[in-house]
């Protein structure tokens, strides 16, 4: 009896497992779908222009196969691996089936492929290609904040690998390497010497691209005038607490303590003409850890807040003095 039963289960088995590898081996239907495009070139090149970026492909095989290539985004694309031998020229055309081989390891074939150029429709891909070159620049330092009379940077040539049809279009004046030096204080010396990486375009924000061996220069700056000094204005304190602490306490200032500071900064002129009195906020920060002390103020120290790197008060803030009181507790007394 147990030997039938034993039986039974294991034809069971087989037969539900046959039933499942049947399925799964049946031909789906067709499908269709848009898949994107993706094209490798060798290291000596890049794609300027991929026309059409997804191609519509018709393609069927087992269902099971289909099932896990659906599932599989990184494998549902139109692939082109380029190599050398294959790169003639600034333009390609590449059948679009040719960019479905991979899936030919899935038993999956594309039965039907088609792009869209201008509103016709074809089977074909259109690859624009730029060479890529190395070339040599110099090396121009710009100083920022403040006068430089002399400025060098060592090396005073770089390599610059740059797209060769950008590079014979930009005008001579920006084939320059720009290394930028902001200066936020100027040493006793009058001298700034710091090592800076190079901007990514040549001659610019608006230049072309490029990539720098070496990527960091070393800049020597003798430097002239001095960070300019600006008054911002009469500011009040404000006070910056945990909600729990404000809900418990109530802040305290020793009578003739100053609730309004005056604020002169330094930095350089640039920085400065865009900074306004609304950009900034004079703090007094209390934390969890501070606790009201019955036989003496205590000191607060604040913070300006709203100042960019480069700017810097002229002179440190008072210290505050305050007290913490519990609410609902007697209010002090004028």
């Amino acid at each position: 009896m147990r030997e039938s039963i034993q039986t039974i289960l294991a034809v069971s088995v087989l037969t539900i497992a046959i039933w499942v590898w049947a399925d799964l081996e049946q031909t789906a239907p067709p499908t269709e779908v848009q898949v994107p495009v993706r094209v490798t070139v060798p290291p000596d090149y890049i794609v300027r222009r991929l026309s059409p970026e997804r191609v519509t492909v018709d393609f069927s095989g087992p269902k099971g196969e289909v099932q896990k290539l659906i599932a599989s985004p990184e494998e549902m694309v139109c692939r082109f691996d380029l190599k050398e031998p294959q790169v003639k020229g600034n333009r390609l055309v590449l059948r679009a089936r040719d960019g479905f081989h991979p899936w030919l390891a899935r038993r999956v074939v594309a039965t039907d492929v088609r792009s869209e150029h201008d509103g016709l429709v074809d089977g074909d891909v259109i690859v624009t290609l730029d060479r890529l070159i190395d070339v040599r620049v110099r090396v121009e330092p710009r100083v920022s904040g403040a006068v430089a009379a002399v400025a060098t940077a060592q090396p005073a040539e770089v390599a610059a690998r740059v797209a060769e049809s950008e590079w014979k279009a930009l005008p001579e004046a920006k084939r320059i390497a720009i290394a930028p030096l902001p200066v936020s204080s100027i040493p006793q010396s009058g001298q700034v010497e710091r090592e800076v990486p190079l901007e990514r375009r040549l001659g610019g924000a608006d230049g072309i691209e490029a990539t720098f061996d070496p990527p960091i220069v070393k800049v020597t700056a003798r430097l002239e005038s001095s960070l300019v000094t600006k008054s911002l204005g009469r500011f009040p304190i404000f006070i910056a607490a945990p909600p729990e602490m404000l809900n418990r306490y109530r802040i305290v200032f020793q009578p003739e303590a100053e609730r309004y500071v005056d604020l002169e900064v330094q930095g350089p002129a640039p920085d400065l003409e865009r900074l306004g009195a609304q950009d900034v906020r004079v703090q007094l920060v209390l934390t969890a850890d501070d606790k009201p002390d019955p036989a003496s103020w205590l000191p607060g120290k604040p913070v300006v807040v709203g100042l960019p790197p480069s700017v810097k008060l002229t002179k440190p803030l008072p210290t505050i003095n305050f007290n913490l009181e519990k609410l609902g507790d007697k209010p002090p007394v004028p």
